[in-house]
């Protein structure tokens, strides 16, 4: 009697390699899991960038409030055309406060930071006519900084400093968002925050819209500012 053994080919031996379909699989997972991966860290950041935004709206509001209580009204604007330019205002220098030298003004946040009346007629123009400069000014013989915000650096610093030069002919400080806008990197190179005092056409009219433009997670616009409606 003859005994048959069944063997294996060769073709259909397992190798322990995977097959094309397996590894399309792989992949496939692998790509799924980064992309919920990324999705989740771009919520985060969003989610970060929003409660930075709003805790620092939160130090101007008092800070604004603070100098409203101090001189009786809000700080200026940029009164040459702050509907369209709400971001070139002068809140870094009066809630950060000026000292006067000679013609010109030094920042207490800065003291090497030196504004020129040029630099400040083509940025935003005087408070009062005849009346050059920032309201929150002391002579230069003040030795005491009048700042109402604490913009030095340092760990207790309210809000950030940016240094923007808007039309050439210098830099100009103004007050930093702690997130990017929407159009970062294009037409906006730094994000500041956008300010109106007594807006006629605003939010509050009877006082001033302070708001940032900052960008969400999912693309678009997220604006956070002292309005409820």
């Amino acid at each position: 009697m003859k005994t048959t053994t069944n063997q294996t080919s060769t073709g259909a031996r397992d190798t322990g390699a995977f097959s094309l379909i397996e590894l399309l699989m792989v992949i496939s997972i692998m790509g799924l899991i980064a992309a919920m991966t990324i999705g989740a860290v771009k919520v985060a950041s969003a989610s970060r960038d929003r409660s930075a935004t709003t805790t620092q709206l939160a130090k101007l509001i008092a800070a604004i409030e603070s100098y409203k209580s101090k001189y009786g009204t809000y700080p200026p604007d940029c009164v040459l055309n702050a509907a369209l330019n709400p971001e070139r205002n002068p809140l870094a220098y009066e809630l950060g406060g000026v000292h006067i030298s000679g013609g010109n003004f030094v920042a207490d946040a800065d003291p090497n930071h030196i504004v020129t009346p040029a630099m400040m007629s083509s940025v935003f123009p005087v408070p009062a006519p005849g009346q050059p400069g920032f309201v929150n000014a002391a002579p230069n013989t003040a030795t005491k900084p009048r700042y109402v915000l604490p913009l030095q650096v340092g760990t207790s610093k309210t809000a950030d400093i940016a240094m923007i030069d808007f039309t050439g002919t210098g830099p100009m400080m103004f007050l930093r968002v702690p997130a990017d806008h929407p159009l970062a990197n294009t037409t906006v190179p730094i994000n500041t925050w956008r300010y109106r005092a007594y807006p006629a056409a605003g939010h509050n009219p009877k006082s001033y819209d302070l708001w940032a433009e900052i960008k969400q997670s999912g693309g678009g616009t997220n604006i956070i500012g002292n309005w409820t409606k």
